[in-house]
C-alpha cells in the first residue's frame, strides 16, 4: 500500500499563479551546500520540506460583526523589506542590460554562469533566468504596488527579453547585447544572423518560449498594455504561437521557424519491433522522414509548460479568450491521444508522424518516459482543474497511475526515465544508454557514460494521486497551506544576507564545470524566494491572516 505522506508541488509550478512555489534550475553541475532549497539526483529540485494542499477559501473564522484583524506586522512586515531590498540588489547590481544568468559570482559579479559562461553583454532567458526573474519582479510588484521600482524592475528584465526575441515570433537560451552578437540568432530587434545553424528557430524546448512569453504577457498586463514595446513583443509571439500547433493533432514540435503542417489525429500506438538485439525486449529502428525537432514532443516538462503559456494568454488577452481556450482544448485532446495503449499507458518522450515513440538524439530512445509522464500528469490535471466539464482529462491520470505506480521504486522515491515498451507481457524494465568514448546508442542497465542527463528522477505519484484524489470533490486551484506558506517565508527571511540577498555556496566544485568554488547569487533561489515573499504579503491580507506572527 502506497503511503501519501508527502506533496511535490508539480514542476512547472514557476509558469503558474503567485501561489505556486517556483521551478528550481534543472541544470546545476556543482555541489551547493548552502542554499534555500534542495536538488534531487537528476537536478530537478523539490522543496526540502513536506508540502500540503489547501482550497483557496480556507478562510479563518471571523465572528459575525468583528473586524479581520489587520495584517501589518510581523512576519509581513519582515517578509516586504526583505521582498523590496532582494528586488533592488538583484536590479542594480546583478542585473547586465536588465537580464541575468543562473548563477553570478557573489565577489565578481563580472563571473556569470548558465549552461556555459557568459560575458556582461549575455543573458539567459532559458529557466531559470531572466524570464523567470521577470516572473517574479511582476508578483512582487501586484503584491506590493505601494513600491512603484518593482513594476520598473519588471519592465527592466522584460525588455531585456524583447531583446532576445527572434524573426520567427519566439526565443532561444541566450540573448547577447553586443553590437555584433557572439551568440548568434536571427534577432528581431537588434543584429540578426540569420544564417547561422539554427539561428531562426523559436525554441519550446526546456519551455524557453513558453516561460519567456508568461514573463512577458503578464508585465504587459502589470504595465496596462501601455507600453507600446511590451505590448508588441507579445503580440507579435502569440500570433506565431497560434500558428505553431499542430492543426488536427493538437500537439506542438520542440520548435518553430513558421506556421506548421497539419497532422493527424492519431491515437498513440507501439512502434514495430526489429528484433532484441539492442539486450531489451523489443528494438526500433532509428530512420524518419521528420527531423525529431518537428514532430509532436513532450521532453523536458513542455506539457505543463503549454498549458501555462495558454492558460495566461487567455486570462490576459480576453478579446482572444476564444482562440486560446480552443487551443487549450486541442492540447488537452492530443496528450489523451498520446497516452499509450494497455498495458503501459503512460507517454513517451518523442512522437513521430505515426504518433509512435520515436528516437530523438541518439541517446534518447522510444520507451516510456517516467519524467515527462510525469509532467502530463500534472497538464492534464491542471486542464481538468479550469474546466471540470472535462473528465477525461482526469480519468486519463487515475488509467496512468494504476500502471506507474507498479514501476517506481526506491520505496516508491524514483522513477526511470527510460521504461522499456512492450506491447504484450513487459517487464517495465528501466534502462541507461551507453556507448563508452561517445553518446549513447544501445541499450544498457549499467550506469550510464554519458552523465549529464536525468536517467532516474524523483517519483512524485504521490503527489499526483493526492492531487487526483482531491479534484474529485474540490476544482479550486492547488496552493500551499498557510502554515507551509509561513515556514517557507520564515527561512527566506532568516536566510537573507544583509537583508537584502541570498547566497549559495558551492564547494569544492564551482556551479558549473570551470566555475570558481566559493558564494553565488542563484537566479533560482532569488526566484524561489520572491515568489514566497509575495505570495506571503498578499494571503496574509487574505486566507492566512491568522499564520502572520
Amino acid at each position: 500500500m502506497r503511503t501519501l505522506f508527502s506533496v511535490i508541488i508539480p514542476p512547472l509550478t514557476l509558469l503558474l499563479s503567485a501561489c505556486d512555489l517556483p521551478k528550481v534550475d534543472s541544470e546545476s553541475e556543482g555541489e551547493p551546500i548552502a542554499d534555500a532549497c534542495e536538488e534531487d539526483e537528476c537536478g530537478q529540485g523539490v522543496d526540502s520540506t513536506d508540502t500540503e494542499l489547501e482550497r483557496d477559501d480556507s478562510r479563518p473564522t471571523i465572528a459575525v460583526g468583528e473586524a479581520e484583524p489587520a495584517a501589518a506586522t510581523p512576519l509581513r512586515a519582515k517578509a516586504l523589506g526583505r521582498m523590496r531590498n532582494a528586488a533592488k540588489y538583484f536590479h542594480d547590481n546583478v542585473a547586465r542590460h536588465g537580464g541575468y544568468a543562473w548563477h553570478h559570482n557573489a565577489t565578481n559579479l563580472s563571473e556569470r554562469w548558465g549552461d556555459i559562461q557568459l560575458d556582461e553583454d549575455q543573458i539567459m532567458i532559458q529557466s531559470p533566468g531572466t524570464a523567470d526573474v521577470t516572473i517574479a519582479f511582476v508578483e512582487a510588484a501586484l503584491a506590493d504596488p505601494a513600491t512603484p521600482a518593482l513594476k520598473t524592475y519588471a519592465k527592466d528584465a522584460a525588455m531585456a527579453l524583447r531583446q532576445g526575441q527572434v524573426k520567427s515570433g519566439g526565443w532561444r537560451l541566450y540573448a547577447d547585447f553586443k553590437p555584433t552578437p557572439t551568440l548568434k540568432a536571427c534577432y528581431l530587434n537588434t543584429t540578426a544572423n540569420c544564417s547561422c545553424g539554427g539561428c531562426k528557430f523559436s525554441t519550446y524546448d526546456d519551455q524557453v518560449t513558453q516561460s519567456a512569453l508568461i514573463a512577458m504577457m503578464r508585465t504587459d498586463q502589470l504595465l496596462g498594455f501601455a507600453d507600446t514595446a511590451i505590448s508588441g513583443a507579445s503580440s507579435y509571439a502569440r500570433t506565431r504561437v497560434e500558428t505553431s500547433q499542430f492543426p488536427t493533432n493538437g500537439g506542438f514540435p520542440q520548435g518553430f521557424m513558421g506556421p506548421v503542417a497539419g497532422r493527424s489525429a492519431l491515437q498513440a500506438s507501439y512502434p514495430p519491433s526489429i528484433g532484441t538485439s539492442c539486450g531489451l525486449a523489443n528494438c526500433y529502428a532509428n530512420s524518419y522522414t521528420n527531423e525529431y525537432w518537428d514532430d509532436p514532443t513532450l521532453n523536458d516538462n513542455l506539457a505543463s509548460a503549454f498549458v501555462e503559456m495558454l492558460y495566461w494568454a487567455r486570462e490576459v488577452y480576453p478579446a482572444q479568450a476564444t482562440t486560446y481556450q480552443a487551443m487549450l482544448t486541442a492540447y488537452g485532446a492530443f496528450l489523451r491521444r498520446a497516452q499509450m495503449p494497455q498495458p503501459q499507458p503512460a507517454w513517451a518522450q518523442q512522437y513521430d508522424i505515426q504518433m509512435q515513440p520515436r528516437w530523438a538524439r541518439n541517446w534518447e530512445t522510444p520507451a516510456i518516459a517516467g519524467q515527462e509522464s510525469q509532467d502530463v500528469m500534472w497538464a492534464l490535471l491542471r486542464l481538468y482543474q479550469l474546466d471540470p466539464s472535462v473528465p477525461a482529462n482526469r480519468d486519463a491520470v487515475g488509467t496512468a497511475l494504476a500502471y506507474l505506480e507498479t514501476v517506481d521504486y526506491a520505496n516508491d522515491t524514483m522513477i526511470n526515465r527510460y521504461i522499456e515498451l512492450d506491447d504484450t507481457s513487459p517487464a517495465n524494465i528501466g534502462f541507461y544508454t551507453v556507448n563508452p568514448g561517445g553518446y549513447p546508442v544501445q541499450f544498457s542497465p549499467a550506469p550510464p557514460t554519458y552523465q549529464n542527463y536525468g536517467w532516474e528522477v524523483p517519483s512524485q505519484l504521490a503527489a499526483l494521486h493526492a492531487e487526483y484524489d482531491r479534484l474529485a470533490s474540490d476544482t479550486t486551484v492547488m496552493k500551499r497551506s498557510c502554515q507551509q506558506l509561513r515556514a517557507d517565508t520564515a527561512q527566506a527571511v532568516d536566510t537573507t544576507v544583509n537583508n537584502e540577498r541570498w547566497i549559495t555556496t558551492y564547494s569544492p566544485g564551482g556551479p558549473r564545470s570551470g566555475a570558481t568554488p566559493g558564494d553565488y547569487l542563484d537566479t533560482r533561489t532569488f526566484v524561489k524566494n520572491m515568489r514566497t515573499l509575495a505570495e506571503f504579503v498578499v494571503r496574509t491580507t487574505t486566507d492566512c491572516i491568522a499564520w502572520n506572527y
